[in-house]
């Protein structure tokens, strides 16, 4: 019988516990309430909201304007910019536009610039061409490099060309070598010829061996000849 009664004690206690947690208090309504209308969903109810919250709704709705007008999203009203914010996203666009301008990207608005901005980006961009037509990569225009530019830029070239031919990788036109680089070229290619036919490899080219060469490289291959 005591048992009886204690498990419906429990019962009626959990049922409790169950209606409290079920029933929202007002304050907690109106707390959601204002959190929707901070974060500006549509849910929001204006009204419900007293003076106080009213205003921090709207300083927060206007600082994320700005926001999306600083970062260029569209959902920017610079309607509702004030003069600072606007002075501070003409500013950040002018940076941004500059930087544009000196990495060589499409997005460059010369207009924007000021005059010394316009010699620091042909600068930059002089910079850019000389280290392209440098390095062989992209479009490269010679016409605006000067005459020790241009000599910088043939040394380069012909490095990258002798590396080609003593790697035998790539493209390579033995007959901008000198004498000397063409000679060490086929030597390199001999001793690369010579390593493939004493490694087995399919890129040996036997006719190319000289005697001795023959012998060294028969002597490993009886080596690895089937002992019977």
């Amino acid at each position: 019988m005591k048992l009886t009664l204690h498990i419906f004690v429990i019962l009626g206690i959990l049922g409790l516990c169950t209606v409290r947690s079920d029933a929202q208090s007002p304050s907690d309504s109106h707390s959601e309430n204002l959190q929707l209308c901070l974060e500006s969903y549509a849910a929001c109810n204006q009204k419900n909201l007293n003076p106080p919250e009213r205003q921090v709704v709207k300083q927060s709705d206007g600082d994320r304007n700005f926001a999306d007008c600083f970062d260029g999203s569209p959902t920017c009203d610079a309607t509702r910019l004030n003069v600072e914010q606007k002075r501070t996203i003409q500013r950040a666009n002018q940076d941004h536009n500059l930087r544009n301008c000196l990495d060589g990207y499409g997005g460059c608005k010369q207009s924007l610039l000021s005059a010394s901005e316009r010699q620091e980006v042909a600068q930059a961009t002089h910079f850019l061409n000389w280290r392209t037509c440098l390095e062989g990569l992209g479009d490269c225009d010679r016409s605006q490099l000067s005459v020790q530019e241009l000599k910088e830029v043939a040394d380069a070239e012909y490095t990258r060309n002798l590396q080609s031919c003593l790697e035998g990788i790539g493209s390579c036109d033995q007959s901008n070598l000198s004498k000397e680089d063409q000679a060490e070229v086929v030597r390199a290619s001999q001793d690369r010829n010579i390593q493939d036919c004493l490694n087995g490899f399919d890129s040996c080219d036997p006719t190319r061996l000289q005697s001795d060469e023959k012998r060294d490289v028969a002597g490993p291959a009886r080596g690895h000849a089937p002992q019977h």
